[in-house]
């Protein structure tokens, strides 16, 4: 969060995540990886702007960044590793990470990337039946000091840590669903150019999957590296390395930036959270079952 009276001057091409700050007013500075349509425009212009609170009279700007931000990442893919027969989540992830040590590979600390998700309140979608719309709020503690929002099949906006703030005080447009929050962490591998993540994905006290994070640094295009990142992902994940992520194909040649990192964990999540609705479904039909045999032991 910055103040209004900052200017474009002041967004300089200095440190990672320098976003403008003043000392009066509020105000939101987006930095737009794919475009802000009309629609996002108007909602933080007309609708959010009049309800952030300030410290005198209320101002409101909405800086749209060029792609040339220098929030730019080596090429990464993000997969899930599928947990060993006869092993538990952990067990899995220490056989994965003893591979990359015997590789070479040397720890570089640890990371974290968490998710939780919104949803359009009811009160916003008028009478006609309108759907709602999600919109996933992500932080990764690569970049400490931004905020990742994420619209159900529209741009990814990257903004200020303080996001989490705005999301309160728009309660009225976006509700958090109830037991929605999802994580990874776990531990970073440095080996030659490549920088690996091993992640245990957790909702609530559960572990539910497990995460793999490659990226290769010195390149910035996906096409120009993938037969590399993927000859590297089978040394070590072997008959489950995964196909180029999708994001990979919509950006073709343009350059990979954290967005396109953290638009992959998004639907690494959706897809854990939709294989445990999965599982619990299976459970209950099997409870039903269970019960409909005790039950026919009893003549009617």
């Amino acid at each position: 969060m910055g103040g209004g009276a900052e200017s474009d001057s002041d967004v300089t091409e200095g440190p990672r995540h320098a976003l403008p700050r003043g000392r009066v007013d509020w105000a939101l500075c987006f930095y737009v990886s794919s475009g802000a349509p009309a629609s996002i425009r108007a909602l933080f212009s007309e609708v959010v702007s009049p309800r952030v609170g300030c410290w005198s009279t209320p101002h409101f700007s909405c800086l749209i960044l060029p792609s040339s931000w220098p929030d730019t990442m080596g090429v990464t893919c993000v997969s899930q590793m599928p947990v060993a027969e006869g092993k538990s989540v952990q067990q899995t992830v220490e056989l994965l990470t003893r591979k990359l040590e015997m590789l070479g590979a040397e720890k570089q600390g640890t990371f974290c990337v968490d998710c939780e998700t919104y949803h359009t309140a009811a009160s916003t979608l008028g009478s006609q039946g309108q759907a709602g719309k999600l919109m996933y709020v992500m932080h990764n503690s690569e970049y400490p000091l931004s905020c990742f929002a994420l619209f159900e099949n529209g741009p990814c906006l990257v903004a200020d840590t303080n996001f989490d703030v705005l999301m309160v005080k728009l309660k009225g447009f976006f509700q958090s669903a109830k037991a929605s929050k999802i994580e990874t962490r776990g531990t970073r591998y440095q080996y030659c150019d490549f920088l690996v993540k091993v992640g245990t994905v957790t909702m609530g006290p559960s572990a539910r999957g497990i995460s793999v994070e490659v990226e290769y640094g010195p390149c910035v295009v996906a096409s120009d590296c993938w037969s590399l990142l993927l000859e590297f992902l089978q040394s070590f994940l072997g008959s489950h390395t995964p196909g180029a992520p999708a994001v990979f194909g919509n950006r073709h040649d343009a350059v990979y930036s954290p967005a396109d990192t953290m638009v992959q964990y998004m639907e690494l999540f959706n897809k854990i959270r939709k294989q445990q609705q999965i599982l619990w479904m299976g459970r209950d039909l099997e409870r039903t079952s269970s019960l409909s045999c005790n039950f026919s032991q009893y003549p009617t």
